[in-house]
Parts: C-alpha cells; sequence; structure tokens
C-alpha cells in the first residue's frame, strides 16, 4: 500500500470519528464529556441488543441529561419508550429529535409512532408522511405504510370523521388532555377540555363517558 493511500484511508477513518462525535456535540461541548456519551451510546445499544431495557434507558437518560441536543440517545430513548408503554413521556423526546434531525426518517416515523399511542390519529398520520417524505429505507418505508394503512382505516371508521382535519385534531387532542388530567388527578383541569371537546362534537360517546367520569371525580373532591 503506497504512502498517500495509507494518508487518504488515515484521513477518512478520522473524518467518519469526527462526524459521529459532532452528533455527539463535538466542537461545542468538551471533547471527553462527547466521547464519554458516545462510549454510553454504544453501552445503551449493546444493553439492548441484550434486553437489558432498565440498563439501557438508564445510559440514555445520562447521555440527554448532559448533552440533550444529541439526536441519536434522543430517538433512541423515545423509541424505547414507545415500545414499553410510555408514549406521553416519549412525545416530547421524539419531537425534540424530529426538530434537531428533522432529515431522519426514523425520527418522524417513531415519533408517529407516540402519537398514535395516545391516539391522536391525525397528528400521528402527519408524522408517518413527513417520515414518507424523507427517503426511508425500502424496508421502514413498507412499516411506514403499515402504519399509516392501520391509522386511514381507524380514522375512517371514527363518529366524528366527518369533520374537518383541524376540527377533528382539535378533538382528539381536547380529549386526550381531558383524559390525562383525569388520570392524574386534577379533575377540573379536564373538564375544561373536555368542554372544548364538547364544543366540537357534544354528543361524542368517549365525550359523555368522560363527562361522568369527572363528575364523579369532582364530587369525590
Amino acid at each position: 500500500m503506497t504512502k498517500k493511500r495509507k494518508e487518504k484511508e488515515r484521513a477518512q477513518k478520522l473524518w467518519e470519528e469526527r462526524r459521529d462525535l459532532i452528533r455527539f456535540g463535538y466542537g461545542k461541548i468538551a471533547e471527553f464529556i462527547v466521547r464519554e456519551a458516545k462510549q454510553k451510546y454504544q453501552q445503551a445499544l449493546l444493553a439492548l441488543s441484550k434486553g437489558d431495557v432498565s440498563k439501557a434507558e438508564t445510559l440514555l437518560r445520562e447521555i440527554v441529561n448532559k448533552i440533550p441536543d444529541a439526536p441519536d440517545p434522543l430517538l433512541a430513548l423515545g423509541q424505547l419508550l414507545v415500545e414499553t408503554g410510555r408514549f406521553e413521556e416519549a412525545i416530547g423526546i421524539l419531537s425534540k429529535a424530529c426538530e434537531i434531525d428533522d432529515l431522519n426518517p426514523k425520527a418522524h416515523y417513531w415519533f408517529g409512532r407516540s402519537l398514535e399511542g395516545t391516539m391522536r390519529l391525525r397528528r400521528a398520520k402527519e408524522a408517518y408522511e413527513r417520515a414518507m417524505e424523507r427517503n426511508p429505507s425500502s424496508e421502514m418505508r413498507k412499516e411506514i405504510m403499515g402504519r399509516l394503512h392501520v391509522v386511514e382505516e381507524t380514522l375512517s371508521a371514527l363518529p366524528h370523521s366527518s369533520l374537518s382535519d383541524s376540527q377533528a385534531k382539535d378533538f382528539e387532542e381536547a380529549l386526550h388532555w381531558a383524559k390525562f388530567y383525569l388520570e392524574v388527578g386534577f379533575p377540573r383541569r379536564a373538564r375544561e377540555y373536555l368542554m372544548k371537546a364538547q364544543t366540537i362534537v357534544p354528543d361524542h360517546t368517549q365525550v359523555l363517558k368522560l363527562s361522568e367520569e369527572i363528575k364523579k371525580a369532582l364530587s369525590e373532591t
């Protein structure tokens, strides 16, 4: 191998290493912090491959706490939360991942999954469509199309499917937050969101059910 070729390969290797480190804040944060974060990220991925979700989550949270703008740990943590059913928490993390790494189809896909998990179906549909626009791999494209199909079928079967997209999204959001605040013990706040939902579809079955549950919770306070 010629000296020139060796130098070229070393330069390429160095560039690839720096490119990876840039995603962890290289150039903005002290290099030892960046390298430690990258090492922990690799350890988290290894833990996930072995099924040790708890260890992986601990490592990913440590990275995100130190370097909140690192897109790869954000995405990995958001995906972990979705896969363990913690959709509400995942939304905030994956929304940030989408903002930081907008061209990454995986970020928008998993953001869609978190929204779908909280039944914000129209917003989930929009996230999946954004993922499709960002040139996903053929395998991911199939997965996104599958989720889109499920969401579209569910939406078409809903009793409020005749609403405009804007009204339907407002209705979904209001219902979601009414349920959320009721579950965490704030029935008065839940009632405020329920009233928003009632102005859009007053006789919806979920609205009527939530209304009774909120009345009961308020009577017990």
